[in-house]
């Protein structure tokens, strides 16, 4: 990864942080000091190098890992801060880098919510996350993994 792509992703990662959408170029642009072309060969690289996911035709990050930058069924909150994972198990991962507070999980099957708890590292209730995909499988279809 070269310099212009490691700011490209550091500033993605900046924007997801402190709240929002998955950034588009545009939006990323400014904070990196390059013009929104530039940004856009980078995010293409990013892509093609699996580092993040756009959003189809367009250059809006969906996911840098883990954050999903597109509404998922995986609601994190720290206080009265809000983001969105990927999956629960981005939803921990998420907690992990940002302090203790919630994943909520939305089953795909329409069976209710879930939400788990983590305080000082532990996480309550014990739960079973399952993956639906092979993890070698994962980037076939990013989107629906």
């Amino acid at each position: 990864m070269n310099e212009i792509d490691r700011d490209v992703r550091a500033e993605i990662y900046r924007l997801l942080v402190a709240g929002g959408p998955g950034p588009s170029a545009h939006e990323i642009a400014p904070g990196v000091g390059l013009d929104v072309p530039e940004v856009e060969r980078a995010l293409a690289r990013l892509a093609e190098e699996r580092r993040i996911a756009l959003v189809p035709g367009q250059w809006q990050v969906a996911m840098a890992h883990p954050f999903s930058g597109v509404p998922s069924d995986h609601l994190v909150r720290i206080g009265d801060r809000t983001w969105w994972a990927n999956c629960g198990w981005d939803g921990f991962a998420v907690l992990a880098l940002l302090g203790d507070g919630d994943v909520e999980a939305r089953s795909p099957l329409g069976s209710g919510v879930d939400t788990w708890r983590v305080r000082d590292g532990v996480v309550a209730p014990g739960g079973l996350v399952h993956f639906v995909v092979p993890v070698r499988e994962f980037w076939d279809d990013i989107g629906f993994t």
